[in-house]
């Protein structure tokens, strides 16, 4: 026998979820703006206390895989600020890369999780290249608390932090 254990709503460019044990919203391509996105996340959120009336929030995040389609290079330096580095004569040519780092803040008393990854070429003069960044806080919250709000407005700082010390000005050019 099979339960709900939630439901998904999805829209042209948006997704949410409204889970048992959580709730997730995702924006899909193309990204507006903050206001706008949180404005309508926090609005889900609303209707998610309402119905599902959870006791305490555990785990707050904001997460954002961005994918940049950029010309063929021979140097992921060119738009990594730390792309891999091999000895030679291990070939220089990367066809393929998935790094994960999971990085803590004591400042910010957040974590975040990075993702680097090249998507296998379907153009063999292109990359994708995906920055996919989690950046969350561990707590143990009433959902109600207007406290959670701002949570999500530092968390989304520390996503950029990490997001521009990530990646060269040759992509802030291309996608400014």
């Amino acid at each position: 026998m099979q339960t709900d254990i939630g439901w998904r709503y999805k829209t042209a460019t948006e997704i949410a979820q409204f889970r048992v044990d959580g709730f997730t919203f995702s924006k899909l391509a193309r990204y507006t703006t903050w206001e706008e996105v949180s404005g309508e996340a926090f609005r889900l959120w609303n209707v998610y206390l309402d119905l599902a009336k959870p006791r305490q929030v555990s785990r707050v995040a904001v997460r954002y895989i961005n994918r940049m389609l950029l010309p063929d290079v021979k140097d992921l330096g060119e738009y990594l600020v730390s792309p891999p580095h091999f000895p030679l004569p291990i070939p220089q040519r990367i066809r393929e890369l998935l790094t994960r780092v999971y990085v803590e803040d004591d400042k910010r008393k957040a974590s975040a999780v990075i993702v680097e990854a090249i998507e296998p070429r379907i153009d063999p003069n292109a990359i994708s290249l995906l920055l996919d960044i989690d950046a969350f806080r561990e707590l143990n919250e009433v959902p109600g608390d207007p406290g959670i709000l701002a949570v999500f407005g530092m968390l989304r700082d520390l996503k950029n932090d990490i997001f521009f010390a990530c990646i060269t000005e040759k992509i802030v050019e291309i996608y400014a």
